[in-house]
C-alpha cells in the first residue's frame, strides 16, 4: 500500500492539522514559503509528524511561487544542525510542470549548492516530469548526477525517502497516456533492478521508491507497486472537498466513516475528518474517526491538540 501524504495547500487552519492528526495522518506535504509550511515547522517536537516540502509548482504559472533562490532559502530554514532537519522527511526538487529541461537544470543547480557545503546533507528528491523519457532514470542512476543513492537508506537499512518524484500528472486526470507513462516508469525501474548485477542496493526495488506528486490514483500507484516499488503519494482532496460542503457529499456520502450528514452539514472540521478517512481507506491505510463531540468543540479549544486530547485520541499510536 502507498504512504499517503496529505497536501495542506497554501492556507490551512491550525485546526485542519489537529483533525488530521486525530484521524491518524502523520505525513504532510507543504509548499515552501506558505502558511502551511510555517505551521508544520512550528509544531511541538514531540509530535510524530513527517513533512515533505515541495516548491509550489502547482498550479501552473503560480504567481505566489517563490523564485529558485527564495525557495532555496526556505529549504535552508529547516536545517537545525549537521544531518538534523527535524521533521523534514525530504524536499522535492524545484520543478517546472511541462518543462523537463528546466526541471533538470534547477536540480543541477541544487546539487551545485549542496556540493558547496551549504547543505551537503539535505534530503533532496529530484523530479521526473510528465512526458520525460523514463530511460533517463536508469542513466541517472548508473552514470548521472544521482549516482548510487546510498543516502536513501539509513544505517539500519530502512528506506528514508523516494529515489524520484514524478510530477505533472495532475492535469492529466488519469488519462490512458499518463497511465501508460507511469507503467513505463515501473517497467524501467524493474529492469534496472534486474540488470543491476552485484549491486544489492539496485537489486531491491523498494530502494527505488517513487513519490507521485498530486495524485493518489490507483492506476498509477498499483502499476508501481506491481513491480515491488515503494510508493508515496499525495493530494489535497480532504481540505479542498471539505470547503465545497454539501455539494460534493451529495454523491460521495456514506456512513462507513461514522459521521452523520447533519454534523457534516454544519461542521467543516467534520468534513475534513470524513474526507481524510475516505482517502486513507482508498489507499488501504488505517484511519480513526475522532469523537463527533470533539469535532464540534474544536472552535472553542486551543489548537495543536493538547495532551488530554492526545491521550484520548491515541495520537501517538504506531
Amino acid at each position: 500500500m502507498p504512504e499517503y501524504i496529505l497536501a495542506l495547500g497554501p492556507s490551512p487552519t491550525q485546526r485542519d492539522i489537529d483533525v488530521a492528526l486525530a484521524v491518524g495522518q502523520r505525513w504532510f506535504l507543504a509548499s515552501a514559503g506558505t502558511l502551511a509550511a510555517r505551521y508544520l515547522l512550528a509544531l511541538p517536537d514531540d509530535l510524530d509528524v513527517h513533512v515533505v516540502l515541495d516548491s509550489y509548482a502547482w498550479p501552473i504559472d503560480n504567481l505566489r511561487r517563490p523564485r529558485f533562490d527564495g525557495w532555496w532559502q526556505h529549504v535552508r530554514g529547516w536545517r537545525r544542525g549537521p544531518g538534523d532537519y527535524g521533521r523534514l522527511g525530504y524536499a522535492i526538487g524545484y520543478d517546472v510542470i511541462g518543462d523537463p529541461v528546466a526541471t533538470n537544470g534547477y536540480y543541477r543547480q541544487t546539487l551545485s549548492l549542496m556540493a558547496r557545503r551549504e547543505l551537503p546533507d539535505l534530503p533532496m528528491v529530484p523530479v521526473l516530469t510528465y512526458g520525460d523519457n523514463p530511460a533517463g532514470l536508469s542513466v541517472d542512476m548508473l552514470y548521472g548526477y544521482a549516482g548510487v543513492r546510498d543516502d536513501l537508506v539509513s544505517e539500519s537499512g530502512e528506506r528514508e525517502r523516494p529515489f524520484y518524484a514524478v510530477g505533472g500528472l495532475v492535469p492529466q486526470r488519469g488519462n490512458k497516456a499518463s497511465v501508460a507513462w507511469v507503467q513505463s516508469i515501473a517497467d524501467e525501474l524493474a529492469g534496472l533492478c534486474t540488470d543491476s548485477g552485484e549491486d544489492e542496493a539496485l537489486c531491491d526495488p523498494q530502494f527505488l521508491g517513487v513519490h507521485l506528486l498530486g495524485s493518489t490514483r490507483p492506476d498509477y500507484w498499483r502499476a508501481l507497486e506491481s513491480v515491488g516499488l515503494r510508493v508515496w503519494c499525495d493530494n489535497s482532496t480532504p481540505l479542498r472537498q471539505a470547503g465545497f460542503g454539501d455539494e460534493q457529499l451529495a454523491w460521495a456520502y456514506t456512513d462507513a466513516y461514522g459521521l452523520d450528514q447533519d454534523l457534516l452539514h454544519r461542521s467543516r472540521f467534520a468534513r475534513v475528518a470524513w474526507w481524510l478517512c475516505r482517502e486513507r481507506a482508498l489507499c488501504s491505510l488505517p484511519w480513526t474517526m475522532p469523537d463527533p463531540t470533539w469535532l464540534e468543540e474544536l472552535p472553542g479549544l486551543q489548537p495543536w491538540v493538547k495532551p488530554a486530547q492526545q491521550a484520548a485520541l491515541d495520537l501517538f499510536a504506531a
